[in-house]
């Protein structure tokens, strides 16, 4: 069993921890909450609010996904969180997940099978599954506190597990169009690397990639 660390970061009054089974519902407002702030004109609202209609992936975590989260000193409130683990593939069954969403037939050839059915369990890449290549699936921090700190944190701890878990390399996906999220992700040491993927269950948006080495690679 893994154990539970609390991470203290000097002049934050937040707290990084592994993220519980109690924290759900939290982590799923933060999810909520951020979707509406950060994606607005980027995603049509229509759109965002059926991807966050329902519980996320976080509730029904896979075995191999961890996930931190920011708490307040005060209340103890979660205020953010970052979800990572092996690198996931888009390709494949992961291209059906988002036609699926969509209301739409699945590509030519292609028919539902048991991890086509199964969209909280995306298969891995090749890396991900040696422990070479590590990702960072999701960080939001709600609104009220952007540009505290807490984003940094988050993503400070979550390579810091990473590079712990022996990965070499890790990724990211960001929505093109998210020039915010862009500059925080390249302030954090990633460039893009040429790789691209359209988000059929978001109304065809663009999503791009980016990584960067581990310190120890």
């Amino acid at each position: 069993m893994r154990r539970r660390r609390v991470l203290h970061y000097p002049g934050l009054v937040i707290s990084i921890r592994e993220s519980v089974a109690a924290d759900r519902e939290a982590v799923e407002e933060v999810r909520r909450a951020s979707w509406r702030a950060a994606y607005s004109g980027i995603i049509e609202q229509a759109d965002i609010e059926r991807a966050i209609a329902g519980p996320s992936r976080l509730s029904h975590p896979a075995s191999w996904r961890r996930t931190l989260v920011a708490v307040t000193d005060g209340d103890r409130a979660v205020v953010g969180y970052s979800s990572f683990g092996p690198e996931r593939s888009v390709a494949g069954p992961a291209t059906y997940y988002a036609a699926a969403s969509n209301g739409t037939a699945p590509p030519a050839g292609m028919q539902p099978s048991p991890a086509v059915t199964a969209p909280d369990a995306p298969p891995l890449t090749p890396a991900g599954l040696a422990g070479e290549v590590g990702e960072v699936y999701a960080l939001y921090v709600t609104p009220a506190w952007w540009s505290s700190g807490t984003g940094r944190s988050l993503m400070g701890a979550a390579l810091t597990a990473l590079e712990a878990d022996g990965y070499q390399r890790v990724v990211l996906w960001v929505l093109a169009a998210n020039n915010r999220a862009r500059r925080f992700y390249e302030r954090a040491g990633f460039t893009t690397d040429g790789e691209s993927n359209i988000l059929a269950g978001l109304g065809g948006v663009l999503e791009v990639r980016y990584a960067r080495p581990m310190a120890g690679a």
